[in-house]
């Protein structure tokens, strides 16, 4: 935090309350008015020193990030909410200033003009410029998850695993001065990112490989989709080396895909594994079922939400996940769901030792989310929904443009709490008994409570 004034309150009487611009009646309840006044504590009481990314992404404090622009501007970008059209900002964050970077809307069917999810680029103008070593930031406005953290719970789960994942925290958006809501500030996937995690490989920083984020057109499971390029071109959007040839962007994408279809399964480890990491995919696969994701590499529909990264030593390609606020909404969700349908996802799991992975990796990170746990049977992921919550329950309770009341914020919360409470026993049990049918017993139904 800086040391700039604080968001202001102001009372009207009775339980009427203005904060930062929002104004909370009755129908807002008391639990609210209490929230914004503890906000505006928070604001006072947060001290102002580190300037790092690990500060930046620190989940145990909530800080704020202030931008300042042309009112003319911040109007005409949520009216417009559905283009991608730049407008030049200042952003202050804990004493750091970075003046005249590009910010735009964002997001896909979160796209709005009330509450706009945002890409700020920081290099937009002046090519060397960087933010903590940052080129670019993200701020997920939360349009679909009231509770706020269903993407920064399933991101702990694949980072407990040890895969790469961006880095999330919640913050406090202020536009001129006005509170403007919560946010999840999201480290974005670029060149920076495969830098800090891919490292450096035999003494050369990784930076020279094929990235790509994988867009969504219409439901496909990874079946061959012939010699035309220009189809996968629509589909792989190429984060590094743009001006590339088509041939060195697409190629070796349309080759995985068509040897996924075609080699026999005594090849499948061997040549489809040359292309893209097995291990690293079944383990991904496995995170997202625990996880119960309904909108990832074998969505309901079709594959979604995630980049692709081909390194630039030709080892196998990995996947690295993104936009996962779609999981934990289901507490039943089988570990099988949607498997037989993904031809990447079925040829690899044809594989026994494969299928053990991912079988194993389901039974790991099930009993992952259960350690730790307390008195009253919270796991570790629950306990850290938990503390979360603690953290960004005022701040929720305050945000003017939200389109969840608080009452569902907490409603919302406390089922995600009984999906990650509920979930993991039984699916541990059903990849018990695939494992060693011998000494399969009796699973439990998942059951989920909501946990207040």
């Amino acid at each position: 935090m800086t040391s700039e004034a604080p968001p202001q309150i102001v009372e009207e009487g009775g339980t009427r309350l203005h904060f930062a611009g929002a104004v909370f009646d009755g129908p807002r309840s008391a639990r609210a008015i209490t929230a914004a006044v503890l906000l505006f504590a928070m604001c006072l009481a947060t001290p102002a020193h580190a300037q790092s990314q690990d500060q930046l992404f620190d989940d145990t404090t909530l800080r704020d990030i202030q931008l300042t622009l042309s009112q003319r501007d911040w109007d005409d970008l949520r009216a417009r909410a559905d283009e991608n059209t730049y407008y030049t900002a200042d952003l202050r964050w804990n004493g750091v200033t970075v003046r005249n970077l590009g910010i735009r809307s964002r997001g896909n069917s979160t796209r709005n003009g009330v509450k706009p999810g945002l890409r700020l680029d920081f290099n937009r103008y002046l090519s060397d410029q960087v933010f903590l070593g940052l080129k670019a930031l993200v701020l997920d406005n939360g349009w679909t998850d009231p509770s706020t953290m269903r993407e920064i719970s399933s991101m702990k789960l694949f980072a407990r695993a040890g895969l790469p994942v961006p880095r999330e925290a919640h913050v406090r958006l202020f536009i001129n001065g006005t509170y403007a809501g919560l946010y999840v500030a999201i480290e974005p996937i670029d060149r920076t990112f495969i830098t800090r995690v891919f490292g450096a490989a035999e003494g050369q920083v990784e930076t020279g490989g094929y990235l790509y984020e994988y867009k969504w057109i219409r439901e496909w499971h990874f079946e061959d989709l012939g010699d035309e390029l220009e189809t996968y071109a629509g589909m792989f959007e190429p984060k590094t080396r743009e001006t590339d040839a088509a041939s060195r962007l697409y190629a070796p994408i349309a080759e995985l895909v068509h040897l996924a279809n075609t080699v026999p399964p005594e090849r499948v480890e061997t040549e489809v594994g040359a292309k893209i990491d097995l291990a690293q995919l079944v383990r991904y696969l496995a995170i997202q079922a625990v996880a119960g994701e309904i909108d990832g590499f074998t969505g309901n529909w079709g594959m979604s939400n995630f980049y692709l990264y081909r390194f630039r030593d030709g080892r196998p390609a990995q996947l690295i996940p993104w936009d996962a606020d779609h999981a934990f909404w289901e507490v039943d969700r089988p570990i099988d769901q949607n498997l037989d349908l993904n031809v990447l996802a079925r040829r690899a799991l044809e594989v026994p030792a494969l299928r053990q992975l991912y079988l194993q990796t389901i039974v790991d990170m099930a009993s992952t989310m259960a350690q730790g746990g307390d008195d009253d049977g919270a796991g570790w992921l629950e306990l850290q929904t938990r503390r979360l919550e603690s953290k960004v329950a005022a701040a929720a309770a305050a945000d003017p443009v939200t389109p969840f009341s608080f009452d569902e914020f907490e409603s919302n919360t406390a089922s995600l709490r009984g999906v990650i409470r509920g979930r993991p026993p039984a699916l541990a049990c059903q990849a018990r008994n695939l494992l060693d049918p011998d000494l399969s017993t009796p699973c439990p139904d998942p059951v989920a409570t909501e946990i207040r």
